[in-house]
């Protein structure tokens, strides 16, 4: 029964998270422009939610680490709750930059209160019994996924509200979008008051110490003594098979913020869509997501490699990029706003998992960092973090057109020429990709048991020719020994959500 209530309130809180930012994107960009912002301002705004987000995680992440879950996720959840007030009355205040400013500090706040979406993850890391980690973790990823598809369509449920509050001031189908985010996170909250325990502390595993004891004795070996050199860490950070995942997972969530900042206002201009009209193309595309990561599963268990993967879904990238520049015209077609998004959407889940795949295989097989496997993942995680961020500014700023500049133009393009740098970044990852696979440094066929089982009975007759109890040092019960170049069928049946929370919510 206690694991039934602390999965009902984890999947509330996945569900809310998802909602809330998805909620906003859609009518943000008309709800500065109404309160006297403009698109710079827009851009500023869209990524103050992941920056915010960004800079609080480590905070929130020491917090629960010192003082459990309980009292992170109630403060966070209402710094949030607070941001949706702020959000609610920021039409209330002066018109210019005061209204605007208020805006700005909600969605502050509001990524403040995201901050806690690892902890999810994390609480069923130190809850769960091993048999029911991965089902329990692939049920809470898809819940996010929900919620993205269920964020955009509630802007239907305020499209037509127009409720006189002041002589000067109403509720109306922009503002009340705060109502949505104060009824959602109060949810939240109650949640996790009434149905998160803290975890119990799991016991240590004596006999697993007492192994690892014991293979360091087997071979004279000083199991404190082998800490890499500074110059060992740096060189193997710097190959090229640790730069160019950390690049893919940039460029692909970049150039998911191209679509998600400038959809709502182009097709405004271009089609005369508003909120709900764009909140429903944005919706779909959970969907679609959702679907390809099931046809990413099913070809990784048909043997398809990881890097072949990313290689098509950079493919797809470069084509559905290069078409999104060149189909978003003024008067268009809505199909041709919505191809090169479809197009988009679906290429995302072939790179989102497979990037970490590869990056999570070559940080194993380099020995100076393969220690410090969590900092390498948050580096990673923080790559996609910086995307979040500086994207919306510089989609608003340099890409996007005004109406203004759209009309003067003699293509009728709604973007500049900047956007093409959106495939130029897919094209120089799939060059890196290819440069990899050409060098070794990364397969393009999937490794088989026993070419795994080949290495760790090799590594065990070297560590047998040192010792006579060669029974402590058997592979089979030393997994470490074993590696394989791709873990991606592991990543997407339970070790996916950590990439689903930072690039599908932008942080």
């Amino acid at each position: 029964m206690a694991v039934e209530k602390y999965l009902i309130a984890l999947t509330i809180v996945g569900i809310v998270d998802s909602i809330s930012y998805m909620l906003v994107t859609p009518s943000l960009v008309f709800y500065v422009i109404q309160n006297g912002g403009d698109q710079q301002q827009y851009g500023l705004i869209m990524s103050a939610f992941s920056f915010s987000s960004f800079c609080t995680k480590p905070f929130i992440g020491w917090w629960s680490d010192k003082q459990g879950f309980r009292s992170p996720y109630l403060v966070s959840i209402a710094i949030a709750l607070i941001g949706g007030v702020v959000y609610l009355m920021a039409s209330a205040l002066p018109s210019g930059s005061v209204a605007v400013g208020a805006i700005l500090l909600a969605r502050l706040l509001s990524g403040c209160g995201a901050a806690n979406s690892a902890l999810g993850f994390a609480y069923v890391a130190r809850s769960v019994p091993r048999s029911k980690l991965t089902s329990t973790t692939s049920l809470l990823s898809m819940c996010r996924i929900l919620g993205m598809a269920l964020g955009p369509g509630l802007n239907v449920l305020v499209a037509y509200v127009d409720v006189p509050i002041t002589k000067n001031w109403k509720l109306d189908s922009l503002n009340s979008v705060g109502i949505i985010l104060i009824t959602a996170n109060l949810i939240s909250l109650l949640a996790i008051y009434g149905l998160l325990d803290e975890p119990k502390e799991e016991e240590s595993n004596d006999e697993e110490d007492l192994s690892k004891k014991e293979d360091c004795d087997a071979v004279d070996e000083d199991c404190t003594s082998s800490s890499p050199s500074t110059s060992d860490i740096l060189f193997s950070f710097l190959s090229m098979d640790i730069l160019v995942p950390m690049l893919s997972i940039f460029t692909f969530n970049a150039n998911f913020q191209l679509i998600e900042t400038g959809f709502a206002p182009a097709a405004n201009d271009a089609l005369g869509w508003g909120p709900v009209q764009s909140s429903i193309a944005l919706g779909s595309l959970s969907f679609l997501v959702a679907i390809n990561m099931f046809s990413v599963m099913k070809l990784s268990k048909a043997g398809v490699s990881d890097s072949n993967l990313l290689c098509g879904g950079l493919v797809a990238s470069i084509f559905a990029y290069t078409s999104l520049y060149f189909l978003w015209t003024k008067n268009s077609s809505a199909w041709h706003f919505y191809v090169p998004i479809f197009l988009g959407s679906s290429s995302f889940p072939y790179m989102m998992v497979t990037t970490r795949s590869i990056f999570t295989v070559s940080v194993d097989s380099k020995p100076a960092l393969k220690q410090y496997h969590g900092f390498m993942q948050a580096v990673l995680s923080m790559a996609a973090s910086v995307a979040g961020f500086t994207t919306p500014g510089i989609v608003a700023a340099y890409i996007l057109r005004s109406p203004d500049e759209v009309e003067a133009s003699s293509d009728m393009r709604e973007l500049t020429s900047v956007a093409l740098s959106a495939p130029a970044l897919s094209i120089v990852v799939l060059l890196g990709m290819v440069y990899l696979r050409v060098t070794g440094a990364v397969s393009d066929t999937k490794s088989d048991v026993k070419a795994s089982k080949t290495v760790a009975t090799e590594e065990s007759l070297d560590r047998e020719s040192l010792t006579e109890t060669s029974s402590l040092l058997s592979p089979s019960k030393h997994p470490r020994y074993k590696r394989r170049s791709s873990n991606v069928e592991l990543m997407l049946e339970g070790k996916f959500d950590g990439i689903l929370e930072e690039t599908m919510r932008m942080e």
